[in-house]
């Protein structure tokens, strides 16, 4: 175990941000750190990185705690918040060279190098970072970040406003940074990549809901999730609406989607009766497998 946090709580007055959180991370995991906006995950992480006092609670980090290793921890621990922490006024390479020699890495020339060829980022080492797009500018924090070769990073959603191949390369460099066995702790609102994740952590009001891995997060829903077919949509929704035991009701493409508790089973064909009797005599229904997705709506309730 690298990381334990333990009753874990940071309040701003009568605000509660994070609300006794204790979890635990192995080294050389993976963890996805999901929930709607104001869930309290950019609060936890920052108490994580040690750039956040925690109101009460603790954190063993790698068998330290900040209030007797700060310096130490440090140097184990790279951070990337929400905005890059990399400087717009200053060049690529002037941002590896800044990162480099307040970490006091030797190296950071020779690092800074390995780094920006393997983000790809070689050709722009004089162009201001204010000049590059949202991805490359990610990556080039990320490079800010593990300059210093730490053993933890925490990153609060890099891949937010990020083109498709940015973030898909994005991903690319955190799984050479996994290979290596390097701690990693991520916040994104993009559920397909928490399902990367070998554990998951779903916070809601300063609470951690669920942790655990994507499939025990499925196996353990008492949800199932049913999709109907239909050539009038609207009206199919409509009619599924009228129906309490269907939850948490999603148009996807050509499909209605929605979740039924397992006591209401028996009851589900009469939603098809109704749409087939009163809007398309053609629609079809039938169950499908479960998803993160369908584990968030049902856990957040939205």
């Amino acid at each position: 175990m690298i990381i334990q946090a333990t009753e874990l709580t940071k309040k701003y007055g009568d605000l509660i941000a994070v609300d006794r959180v204790s979890l635990s991370v192995e080294r050389g995991e993976l963890v996805g750190v999901i929930g709607p906006d104001g869930a309290g995950k950019t609060t936890f992480l920052r108490m994580l990185a040690g750039a956040l006092e925690p109101t009460a609670g603790n954190i063993v980090v790698n068998d330290k705690t900040f209030e007797k290793n700060r310096r130490e921890l440090k140097e184990e621990v790279g951070y990337l918040s929400q905005v890059s922490q990399a400087y717009g006024d200053l060049t690529v390479w002037e941002n590896i060279e800044f990162f480099g020699k307040i970490r006091k890495v030797r190296d950071w020339k020779e690092r800074g190098e390995r780094l920006l060829e393997f983000a790809r980022l070689t050709e722009f080492k004089g162009r201001l970072a204010d000049q590059l797009s949202g991805g490359m500018r990610q990556k080039l924090g990320i490079c800010c970040a593990v300059i210093h070769q730490p053993k933890i990073l925490i990153l609060d959603e890099p891949t937010t406003g990020v083109d498709p191949v940015s973030r898909r390369e994005l991903w690319l460099i955190l799984a050479s940074f996994l290979r290596n066995e390097m701690t990693i702790l991520v916040a994104t609102p993009y559920l397909n990549e928490a399902g990367r994740c070998n554990r998951v952590a779903l916070f809601s009001q300063g609470k951690l809901l669920r942790y655990d891995s994507v499939p025990v997060l499925i196996s353990g829903m008492s949800l199932h999730v049913f999709e109907i077919h239909s050539g009038n949509l609207k009206g199919a929704f409509d009619v599924v609406s009228e129906f309490d035991l269907a939850r948490n009701l999603v148009v996807i493409g050509d499909r209605i989607t929605f979740l039924v508790a397992e006591d209401f089973l028996d009851k589900v064909g009469t939603i098809l009766n109704a749409v087939r009797s009163r809007i398309d005599e053609k629609a079809e229904l039938k169950e499908i497998s479960a998803s993160l997705d369908n584990v968030f709506a049902s856990l957040i309730k939205t």
